[in-house]
């Protein structure tokens, strides 16, 4: 049981005063973006953090005076801590093999910054006529994002993604993400923005004025134990069609057609949300999550594939709804975070952590999670540049597993990453070093809630046995929790992890969902509804797959990449001819593909009349078709009332979700 002074509710471990801000703020957690407007303040970024920049070296002559000395220690004791670390790591005794780091995602120190130069060739050098240039790794290394010619790249604590680049060039951020369509492609895409966007309001996410408590609150949401009993499943006996149909009586509610009159029940019109459906998530926020939307889209497909139009788009509206619901719910947790990157990437090499770590729990609580996150995204780095090296170079046979080894953008002329071994081991031993100072401050570590504390504990001991004894025997007394409460937090955090952009995020995320399965052996909690629905690949008919769905092959264009990759032939090594025959094949098919016209003097279709073709169906390859059948047509069935949103009742409407309201009690 729990003390009197950390209190449980759905396993979110609260002090008793942020359970109690969480129950005053039950009422209003939904619509209006967990807090009332008139209660909220304009959020702000953290503006309060200490960079640390690195002091200008001076070049030691050979002569000194006692004054010259006096001021070179000055100037010695002013060096940047990475180069302290650099020194201290390549100092320190070590035995013959341990020049790498420990990969244990605690962020347990043990290692040097002497690893060997990669075997990757640099891909670019600066030209002599220009400036010298920031180099990458100093970008990085003072928690700059890499910047080469407007293109936006990495830091150590964000990713290289297309999301951060302007539409324009030099172009600054919005003040909200938004959706904008790229003039180039057309391609509409995510603009991020300075603030994460609540889709439900299309503004800002607000965060509450009324203290630190509620933030936390909003962070890691829950619900008050009166409407968690109404909502929460029986996870003993529950099945998929059951939480679906309880999903959507809780977001049903009462519509009408302001042109027609017309009342019924059903989904609220797209971006609206009622807190019936809220408060149901937050119910059973560990029992949801990415597996639901994983189940409701295959049920979609299925129904689809079945050609039963009426329950797809039944599914579908489910399946849009519940997204939105991920969405909203997910948004003040997002935004914590962007204010924590703000804190953390700055300061990367600060050892000082206290100085721009601080804060509230709710802000502690995100700068570990960032923290921790860094550690798992750049130690993943490293594994990929560690096997990148021992894959060898043997005239491009291997070039397969290079491609699908570690980040792809390191093949962009200018790559806006970090890759190469050398470099990466520098950022992965001071990531580490960074979150071993924040977690051995016991200002900033110890009063984290208990569900993200674990997190720390439990990735240095190994093997699942050991784990739950650790957290049944040791943890859970020494932090007045009980492990129901505990594991369901844990569950908790990862759902709201999930919903974080997979790069840099998704290493940590899976490492919590290992957790989740690790600690529920031997519980009722390890019983999984979902597995027979997302994870069925034995059975592939209707009848014994819940979860099936019919894929079938397509007539591809026949100038289409599809065709063209079907018509490759594997080539032996020693049966291509000479490299150059080789190279001039594969380069003389890629250019007709694309539409190139081969130093023809003229237009090869002059003289030619042009006469009507009715194209065969296209013969997929066998080892591709795998006995699929040949353009089935049901990915059609929706039509365009996939794109407009139609339900079926109004179908004379095109957009009739404009003229709905909710009719109010």
């Amino acid at each position: 049981m729990v003390s009197s002074n950390r209190l449980s509710t759905g396993g979110l471990l609260f002090s008793s005063v942020a359970l109690a801000a969480a129950i005053a703020l039950s009422n209003t957690l939904s619509v209006d973006a967990f807090a009332p407007a008139a209660s909220h303040c304009s959020l702000t970024a953290a503006n309060g953090s200490r960079s640390c920049s690195s002091s200008t070296i001076t070049t030691s002559t050979t002569l000194y005076n006692r004054a010259d000395r006096r001021k070179d220690k000055k100037k010695k004791k002013k060096r940047s801590l990475i180069d302290d670390e650099e020194e201290t790591a390549s100092s320190s005794p070590q035995s013959a093999n341990s020049n790498e780091p420990i990969l244990l995602g605690g962020g347990e120190i043990g290692a040097t910054n002497e690893v060997g130069d990669s075997k990757i060739p640099v891909a670019t050098a600066t030209s002599k006529d220009q400036p010298p240039k920031k180099s990458k790794l100093d970008q990085e290394l003072s928690g700059e994002r890499i910047q080469e010619d407007g293109v936006v790249g990495e830091s150590v604590t964000s990713a290289a993604s297309v999301s951060d680049m302007p539409i324009d060039f030099g172009q600054a951020l919005p003040d909200v993400s938004t959706i904008v369509t790229d003039p180039d492609t057309g391609i509409a895409r995510i603009q991020q923005g300075k603030y994460v966007m609540d889709k439900v309001t299309g503004k800002a996410v607000v965060l509450s004025s009324l203290g630190p408590e509620y933030r936390l609150a909003q962070m890691l949401p829950g619900v008050s134990p009166e409407i968690r009993e109404k909502y929460r499943f029986d996870w003993t006996s529950v099945t998929i069609p059951e939480m679906i149909e309880q999903l959507k009586a809780a977001s049903t509610v009462p519509l009408k057609n302001s042109s027609t009159g017309k009342e019924w029940l059903g989904i609220p019109p797209h971006p609206q949300i009622s807190n019936p459906a809220v408060d149901f998530v937050l119910s059973n926020r560990d029992y949801l999550g990415h597996r639901m939307k994983k189940a409701l889209g295959r049920l979609k497909l299925r129904a689809q594939s079945q050609f039963q139009k009426e329950e797809a788009l039944e599914l579908r509206a489910l399946w849009k709804h519940f997204l939105l619901l991920e969405d909203h719910i997910s948004a003040p947790f997002r935004q914590i975070m962007l204010n924590a990157e703000s804190n953390v990437g700055p300061n990367f090499g600060n050892l000082d952590v206290k100085s721009y770590c601080g804060g509230t729990l709710y802000e502690r609580t995100a700068n570990y999670l960032v923290l921790k996150s860094m550690v798992a995204h750049w130690e993943k780095k490293y594994n990929d540049a560690l096997e990148l090296d021992k894959i060898p170079d043997d005239e491009g046979m291997n070039f397969m597993a290079q491609l699908y080894t570690g980040d792809p953008k390191r093949y962009l002329p200018d790559p806006p990453i970090i890759f190469r071994l050398a470099e990466v081991s520098r950022i992965v031993v001071m990531a580490q070093n960074m979150c071993k100072a924040f977690v051995d401050e016991p200002e900033l570590f110890d009063d984290l809630p208990a569900e993200v504390k674990f997190v720390e504990k439990a990735l240095g001991i190994q093997g699942g046995t050991a784990l739950r004894q650790f957290m049944l025997e040791d943890f859970c007394p020494a932090n007045n929790v009980d492990a129901a409460s505990l594991r369901e937090g844990i569950k908790r955090v990862y759902q709201q992890m999930f919903n974080m952009q997979t790069d840099p995020y998704s290493d940590l995320t899976m490492t919590l969902w290992n957790l989740c399965v690790a600690t529920s052996v031997g519980t009722d909690e390890a019983r999984d509804p979902y597995e027979e629905y997302i994870a069925n690949v034995r059975n592939t008919k209707y009848e014994n797959n819940p979860g099936f769905f019919q894929t079938y092959t397509f007539n591809h264009d026949k100038n289409s990449l599809v065709r063209f990759l079907d018509s490759a032939k594997l080539i032996e090594k020693g049966t291509a001819g000479s490299p150059e025959e080789l190279g001039r094949q594969i380069q003389g098919e890629a250019f007709q593909l694309l539409g190139f016209n081969f130093g023809a003097d003229k237009d090869p279709t002059d003289g030619v009349k042009e006469t009507k073709k009715v194209e065969k169906d296209y013969e997929v390859p066998e080892d591709r078709a795998i006995g699929r059948p040949h353009m089935m047509g049901w990915l059609d069935l929706l039509g365009d009332d996939e794109e407009a949103g139609i339900t079926g009742d109004d179908k004379e409407e095109s957009f009739e979700a404009d003229k709905w309201e909710e009719v109010k009690a």
